[in-house]
């Protein structure tokens, strides 16, 4: 046994250190793994739509509280500063008696020249004028304006709450179809695939025949196999297709940026659970929670509160009005005077108790018919709405119904499919009296029957997915654990 070279082991130890002190390679993270609900919750919280909705919510809000505080004093304040030329007064002297009424004559004192000061020269003294009035309206009775505004208000706030679970429902409902639209498209994949590599060994077994020339196949059967496989392959290139849209419109729904991996929780296609309900129940529970009809109802009401205070506005408002006045004339002289009406020098305020009413009737009576003939086309269009939720349900209960009906014979087709298809693999690798057509054709059955399985499977979570957004509840609910 040769001893290692001095050299080899001092650069074997020099590598061993340098390995030791190198920080280990970080391993990327797992792409999450998202149900179905996490997808929901994930377009839910930030998603172009429903910011939509939610802005004209805060627009509801916004009319609510303004009319919640109409009851609050306003308050109206002007004020100018200007410059102001001096202004003096007119001072009055006695000069004499009048000869017919003997009282003293009260002249304009001389040296005063009226329209001397009323020009401005070079020796004008120019000042600053300093004005300002305010005006505190404080209602009393409106004779229930304020009351009737607040009610269409809160109505409003209504309006935009349904508008909101519109937006979501309607997400809902394309999220669902995406993640269902995945599953479906990845087991038919699967499907394919399996297809394709049947075909395969069909094939092989074909070609090792035809080169013993054992006389159990000819080159046709190698051509219906390029037939079936051309189909296959196209089948297959379609769906990948769809599936890529399925996973992108995943992605956009749940905000992933472009190149994000992420993973479904099951890949596997299986029906949801759905408690059993009568028609009739469907169409009570889309009377009460379908928001669509949520925001028509809102919207009656407040058109109601709308019709009562157009009536209303024949009635007068009630207020105390309490005003301020304030100015101040650097320039100007003022007047002792305190009955003058001095317009550069004066503090003035007082209280009054008023009442405003319109007069226009024509105006008002107009403003009137215009909210009775919105009020009658709102209830009529909420009418229309419970017809067509009503058929809408009857339709969709109808093919959710059909689709669960459906499942169990297209599942019983599938194992007989199966059955078959093992029957004829089995006689042809054992060379009975089986064709390499036969067991194509078992083949092709068996592969049809699977796919219209699991679109069958498809179709019926998205008849559940589409009544839940007709009644406006979601009705896939967790499978009993004794099932």
């Amino acid at each position: 046994m040769h001893p290692r070279h001095p050299r080899a082991a001092g650069l074997g130890l020099l590598a061993c250190l340098l390995a030791a002190a190198s920080p280990a390679r970080a391993e990327p993270p797992a792409p999450p793994r998202l149900s179905l609900e996490d997808f929901l919750r994930r377009a839910e919280a930030d998603n172009p739509v429903l910011r939509i909705a939610r802005a004209g919510l805060a627009d509801y809000s916004a009319k609510f509280d303004r009319a919640y505080y109409a009851w609050l004093p306003s308050l109206k304040v002007d004020a100018v500063l200007a410059p102001l030329p001096e202004r003096r007064l007119l001072r009055e002297c006695v000069f004499g008696t009048d000869p017919v009424s003997a009282l003293p004559l009260i002249v304009p004192c001389p040296g005063q020249d009226i329209e001397d000061d009323e020009q401005i020269t070079a020796d004008t003294e120019i000042g600053i004028l300093v004005k300002s009035s305010a005006r505190l309206t404080f209602p009393i009775y409106t004779f229930g304006k304020v009351e009737a505004g607040q009610r269409a208000a809160r109505a409003g706030l209504e309006i935009g709450e349904a508008g909101v679970d519109i937006a979501r429902a309607g997400l809902a409902f394309e999220v669902k179809r995406a993640y269902y639209g995945a599953q479906l498209t990845h087991a038919a994949l699967e499907v394919l695939r399996d297809g394709r590599s049947r075909i395969v060994d069909i094939k092989q077994t074909i070609e090792r025949e035809l080169e013993k020339e054992s006389g159990r196949f000819t080159s046709n059967d190698l051509r219906e196999l390029g037939l079936q496989r051309a189909d296959i392959e196209g089948s297959l290139l379609e769906t990948e297709s769809l599936e890529a849209v399925a996973w992108e419109g995943l992605r956009l729904a749940a905000g992933f940026e472009l190149g994000q991996a992420f993973e479904l929780d099951s890949l596997e296609l299986e029906p949801v659970h759905v408690e059993p309900r009568s028609r009739e129940a469907y169409v009570e529970l889309a009377s009460v929670s379908r928001p669509e009809l949520r925001a028509l109802g809102a919207a009656v009401r407040a058109r109601d509160s709308l019709v009562d205070l157009a009536w209303r506005d024949f009635l007068p408002d009630i207020a105390l009005v309490g005003g301020f006045g304030f100015a101040k004339g650097t320039t100007a002289e003022d007047n002792p005077d305190p009955f003058a009406d001095d317009n550069y020098n004066y503090l003035s305020w007082g209280v009054v108790l008023g009442a405003e009413v319109s007069l226009d009737f024509a105006v008002l009576i107009g403003k009137l018919g215009e909210a009775q003939a919105a009020l009658s086309k709102q209830r009529a269009e909420r009418e229309a709405l419970l017809l067509k939720v009503r058929l809408e349900v009857v339709e969709r209960f109808g093919a959710m119904e059909r689709y669960r009906k459906e499942l169990v014979i297209r599942e019983d087709a599938m194992k007989d499919g199966k059955a078959l298809l093992v029957s004829k693999t089995l006689n042809f690798g054992a060379g009975l009296d089986t064709t390499a057509e036969d067991v194509l054709n078992a083949l092709v059955k068996f592969s049809k029957a699977r796919l219209k399985y699991l679109q069958t499977i498809y179709e019926f979570n998205l008849a559940v997915a589409r009544l839940s957004r007709t009644v406006g509840v979601d009705l896939a609910v967790p499978r009993p654990a004794d099932e």
